[in-house]
């Protein structure tokens, strides 16, 4: 369940002050990021809300399987960081503008899903007025991360 302490430890130091999404998630083993493709991505930094693990297993191959639902709040982005196994996002409402690092934005709307390089640099943006949901599935080894943010906090 290291992911989902994670996603809320997150979630709850972002939403008593702000920034703290930064700093609770702090980079480990990466390059600090500050930029996408030479530009600060637009949003305020914060967790996703109201998030649901819906699968955390680990299949026949050896590798655990983790798919989870979460509401990204209009106005906010995740931190800049990599996926070090890959994974997808599917979006079920609202839109999310995907930024990733050596590749133009990406607009998903509701029913579109995006496939997340590995080891890529990007971040993820609701930049409209509605509420996005959505859900990440990530295939990765047992006692592996999925998410590891390099973004360096704002007063760094």
């Amino acid at each position: 369940m290291r992911l989902i302490a994670t996603i809320q430890a997150c979630v709850l130091l972002a939403a008593a002050t702000p920034g703290a999404a930064q700093h609770a998630c702090a980079h480990t083993g990466h390059d600090v990021v500050t930029r996408i493709n030479g530009q600060i991505p637009p949003g305020t930094v914060a967790g996703l809300v109201d998030v649901t693990v819906m699968v955390d297993t680990v299949m026949p191959d050896g590798n655990r399987l983790v798919v989870t639902r979460g509401t990204r709040r209009a106005g906010t982005r995740v931190g800049i960081h990599v996926h070090e196994f890959g994974g997808h996002t599917c979006v079920l409402q609202g839109a999310i503008t995907d930024f990733v690092e050596g590749a133009d934005p990406g607009l998903f709307a509701a029913d579109s899903c995006y496939y997340m390089p590995p080891e890529t640099p990007m971040t993820a943006a609701n930049l409209g007025t509605v509420d996005a949901v959505l859900i990440d599935t990530f295939i990765l080894p047992p006692g592996k991360d999925p998410i590891t943010i390099i973004e360096t906090c704002p007063d760094s």
